[in-house]
């Protein structure tokens, strides 16, 4: 009786290699997936994982390289073919339709059945459908509710629940649990195991690498846009596997902070705030000057909304006073905020912080035209002069790019963060704002911008940081407030920080 050979690997790339203008992404990287595996991809940020993945998906043609799927090589990848052979991804961009409603982006580029003779979408069976999806997957959105009306949280499960609904045999995650609060997290993971356990294979890309030795079998690594290991994930420590990742020993994950050091007077009081839609409701406290204050909590409990009140980008106050060093500050608008010295940090930095098609240049001095103007009649700015302050900037923030004139959509996460915070850091603000400062960047890019924070404040700032991880919120705040229902329910001084209390706190315990 003769004898099979090895069952043939479901996704396998060997050698793949991507240039763009000035950078290698990707250098001769070997990656492959088994059937009903789950394989974490690790790397900081520019090692190459987006990349890789991007050709995968037949957004990128590869330069060099094979891929073969189910053992037969594939000569040439699109978007259209990397569908009909099972491949499903959830990029770090969403890429919804935020004019669409639910049940339309999800059902997005599949056939739904017409009615016959007119062939009009059946609306109400469609959304009932739909509707029976998201319910399966235990997300409580209505169908049809607009994309753009939904949080960020939201609208990731919505990116979910569309790369589920089409099975495919792949399934590429890209940081899927960024935005996601700790519940959701965990109906999340049990979700991916379910489907790995039918036989679907999953690429996880993340960088909390806690979650690959919860979730992955097998984890690849890579480094300066090559692979540097690929191993199971039992044979592997959490200490091992960042050294892998950064090549040598960690630094310092988070800051020294100065005990009994002296704060400045009040940046920003804020009493009996109400917001128009309900959150925050009723919050009072104080930002002082050289004070990094943390303001958190659960999916829904307010304090990303505060970040957008107090710039002035969303929601309107209904009562309450907000004073900026003692004088009444009513924010109307981003113009406004920033002209009274306000700078905000946005949780979404690709839609929201930056604009990738222009130069680093351009989006670094983008929020202070006027000190560039060569002339303020004709509006012509001194490139000269922008440039070379660009320059000093990505000097002192370590920004790692080609120059001033690359396209800022051409860094890497960590150095897009970078970038958003340059551009506050031209003139040092009276308050910033940070809000999830760190979502989607790499162990090594979290301790630049953790320390970029604290010398911020030492030169005087008020610091209001937002952040839903209490890991960095416990190793960088002075103190933390934690919001539940758009209220104040705690206030944690520096001597009870610990990521333990926080989530405490949070969860009301």
């Amino acid at each position: 009786m003769g004898t099979t050979g090895p069952e043939p690997l479901r996704l396998e790339m060997r050698g793949i290699t991507k240039t763009f203008p000035g950078t290698v992404a990707c250098e001769e990287i070997d990656f492959d997936l088994r059937r009903g595996e789950i394989h974490a991809l690790v790397g900081q940020n520019g090692a190459g994982k987006s990349t890789l993945i991007k050709i995968l998906a037949g957004i990128h043609p590869r330069d060099a390289g094979e891929i073969l799927i189910e053992g037969k090589p594939v000569e040439h990848l699109s978007p259209r073919i990397a569908h009909d052979l099972g491949m499903r991804f959830i990029h770090q961009e969403l890429n919804l339709v935020p004019q669409f409603n639910v049940a339309e982006n999800i059902v997005l580029g599949d056939p739904y059945p017409l009615r016959k003779p007119t062939r009009l979408i059946d609306w109400r069976g469609l959304n009932r459908h739909v509707g029976g999806i998201l319910e399966n997957l235990n997300i409580p959105i209505d169908p049809r509710r607009s994309v753009q009306s939904l949080t960020v949280a939201e609208q990731w499960m919505v990116a979910i629940a569309r790369a589920l609904y089409s099975k495919g045999n792949v399934l590429v995650m890209d940081e899927p649990t960024s935005s996601l609060a700790r519940d959701d997290v965990r109906e999340l993971f049990a979700l991916v195991k379910s489907l790995a356990a039918k036989g679907t294979s999953i690429v996880y890309i993340s960088h909390r690498l806690e979650e690959i030795f919860e979730l992955a079998e097998r984890v690849t690594v890579l480094k300066d846009s090559r692979k540097v290991l690929t191993t199971e994930v039992a044979s592997l420590t959490l200490g091992e596997l960042v050294r892998h990742l950064v090549g040598g020993r960690l630094q310092e994950l988070f800051p020294t902070i100065e005990e009994g050091r002296t704060l400045g007077d009040p940046v920003l009081e804020v009493s009996d705030l109400s917001a128009t839609d309900g959150r925050p409701s009723d919050l009072s406290f104080v930002v002082r000057g050289r004070e990094v204050l943390g303001v958190t909590g659960l999916l829904g409990a307010g304090h990303n909304e505060l970040a957008d009140l107090l710039f002035g980008v969303r929601g309107r106050v209904a009562s309450g006073r907000i004073a900026l060093a003692g004088t009444a500050y009513a924010p109307r608008n981003a113009r406004h905020a920033v002209s009274r010295g306000v700078a905000l940090v946005p949780a979404e930095r690709r839609s929201q912080g930056v604009v990738g098609e222009m130069p680093l240049w351009e989006n670094v001095i983008l929020a202070h035209l006027r000190r560039f103007l060569i002339d303020p009649v004709t509006r012509i700015v001194d490139r000269k002069r922008a440039r070379r302050s660009t320059g000093e900037q990505m000097k002192a923030l370590q920004i790692v790019a080609t120059g001033p004139d690359q396209e800022v959509r051409n860094l890497s996460g960590g150095n897009q963060q970078k970038v958003v915070l340059a551009k506050w850091l031209l003139e040092s603000p009276r308050l910033l704002i940070l809000s999830e400062p760190t979502r989607g960047i790499d162990v090594s890019a979290k301790a630049e911008i953790y320390a970029l924070v604290r010398e911020l404040a030492d030169r005087g700032s008020g610091i209001l940081f937002i952040s839903t991880e209490a890991e960095e919120l416990a190793g960088v705040c002075d103190r933390v407030l934690v919001l539940r229902d758009g209220r104040l329910v705690e206030e944690l001084p520096r001597e009870a920080l610990t990521a333990h209390r926080i989530m405490e706190a949070c969860y009301g315990e």
